[in-house]
């Protein structure tokens, strides 16, 4: 019979396995309690509702474990669903490899070889683009040059090929990387065509299922995803540095963002990935497709490969994606080196967090798992969305001080330089021409296109700021318009 002391002993183990998931792994440097106290702490810090992480060890799963909310009073645990958004695409690059390893597909052919409706704008242009590029992002194709076609929703794949023939290729294939959701969406009508299956019907039978993935779905749309997952999270935004609830936007999401997991499913995708495309005894994929997905393209500047992005991280060499949607957000990462994996989900997303927050997260994690000491970070989330209320107060203040101190400007509308009236009124005008071009400006700086709606759910404060201080800075230069035109009128008079 046990002591009473043996049997204290016994339930604190228990509990503590039930609380880590899994035990760190013989040899392993990570700190299990060091690593709670790290991201409680960080979510304390940012204000971050609900994170699930799972860590594993070559073929070993070290933890799954939930922190925060998923929704109302119910707790992240590690069967929590969440949206991997653009995680997706590695799920896509295994589809189109296992066709590849069973002779079905070849990377170097033509995609037009094997989907013949696919055409874009130029002669010849969609003749010439490979499944290879695709997959490496290398197609020619970018936001750039299918600005109306991103804004239009679709409902199949299918539809999506035939949308692509007024895009319009910025590069030649195979010369420079663009990052292009529908690379990936031409990726999965591939798989469709290629197996003969719906390709959420696909995923479901040649990867979740082979890796015990059960908690796991395939969707073409954001609505679809969100009716199918019955322990789905609560996604947010952040305003001025706290969470708000809201409903995930709309969009079509097939082969590109469609796939809705859990921090236990992933774990068992982390192994694969790590292992040479084999979980427990099943082969996922051959340990060569699994390499050929891993590595970016020669002879270009690009760190992409398929669905991983090239990286180094605390000095050590990783593979890693993010995913990102108006109010989820997921990161992946392997260190190849030590065999270690990780993903963390979480349900809400901000430009601010995935500045100030994520980046935190993930290189802590990666610093505990090399024997590192993780830092903290400096300016949180919540401080610069005070930052940001008060230089919107600013910005309102003094538009309507100017607005008041209008009258006064009569005597000076008389006697000051014309010049200095018209720079004054083009300076009015700045805040609503930047808000008006935006979209363009971050398309033709960044290569990737956000419509208002989408900016608005990233960065409210900014919107917030520009649309109010840009309404009133116009109000301003319509006055000032009009006092100069009086004083023209008074002059010729």
């Amino acid at each position: 019979m046990l002591s009473q002391s043996a049997l204290l002993i016994s339930v604190l183990v228990l509990v503590m396995a039930s609380n880590a998931g899994a035990a760190a792994p013989a040899g392993s440097t990570l700190n299990l309690a060091t690593l709670d106290r790290f991201i409680e702490t960080q979510m304390e810090n940012h204000r971050i509702p609900g994170l699930a992480l799972a860590i594993t060890h070559g073929d070993q799963v070290v933890i799954v474990r939930g922190y925060g909310i998923a929704r109302g009073r119910e707790p992240v645990t590690e069967k929590t669903q969440f949206r991997l958004a653009s995680l997706s695409k590695s799920f896509t690059a295994v589809a189109v490899l296992q066709l590849v390893d069973a002779g079905q597909i070849d990377l170097d052919t033509a995609i037009s070889h094997y989907l013949p409706d696919f055409t874009i704008v130029g002669p010849r242009a969609g003749k010439n683009i490979t499944v290879r590029q695709l997959l490496n992002q290398t197609s020619g194709l970018a936001d750039t040059g299918f600005v109306d076609g991103l804004t239009r929703q679709q409902s199949t794949l299918a539809d999506r090929i035939a949308s692509l023939r007024a895009a319009r290729p910025v590069d030649p294939p195979g010369v420079a990387f663009h990052y292009f959701d529908p690379n990936y969406q031409v990726l999965a009508r591939l798989v469709e065509v290629a197996s003969g299956q719906p390709f959420d019907a696909y995923l479901q039978a040649h990867i979740f299922a082979p890796l015990a993935m059960r908690d796991s779905l395939s969707a073409l749309t954001s609505d679809g995803s969100g009716q199918r997952a019955n322990h789905l999270a609560q996604g947010h935004m952040v305003v001025y540095g706290a969470p708000l609830a809201v409903s995930e936007l709309s969009g079509f999401l097939g082969g590109s963002g469609g796939v809705v997991s859990t921090a236990a499913d992933m774990a068992h995708y982390l192994i694969a990935q790590s292992n040479g495309g084999r979980y427990a005894d099943r082969r996922l994929l051959s340990a060569q497709a699994i390499a050929v997905m891993q590595t970016p393209p020669k002879g270009i500047a690009s760190s992409y490969g398929m669905g991983w992005v090239a990286s180094e991280l605390h000095g050590t060499r990783a593979l890693e994606h993010s995913g990102i949607l108006s109010t989820f957000y997921a990161e992946a990462v392997l260190l190849p080196e030590s065999r270690y994996g990780f993903v963390l989900l979480y349900n809400e997303y901000a430009l601010i967090s995935s500045v100030l927050a994520f980046p935190v997260l993930k290189n802590g994690i990666v610093a505990l798992l090399t024997g590192q000491v993780p830092t903290s970070g400096g300016l949180s989330v919540p401080m610069l969305g005070l930052i940001h209320a008060a230089f919107s107060a600013l910005g309102i203040g003094l538009a309507i001080r100017s607005l008041i101190r209008l009258r006064r400007g009569t005597t000076r509308a008389i006697t000051a330089p014309r010049w200095q009236l018209v720079l004054g009124i083009i300076w009015t005008f700045a805040p609503a021409v930047l808000l008006l071009g935006l979209p363009q400006l971050l398309a033709q700086s960044m290569g990737r296109y956000f419509d208002y709606v989408m900016l608005a759910r990233a960065m409210p404060e900014i919107i917030i700021w520009l649309g109010i201080w840009g309404g009133l800075g116009a109000l301003n230069g319509v006055a000032r318009l009009v006092m100069l035109v009086w004083r023209a009128e008074r002059s010729v008079s």
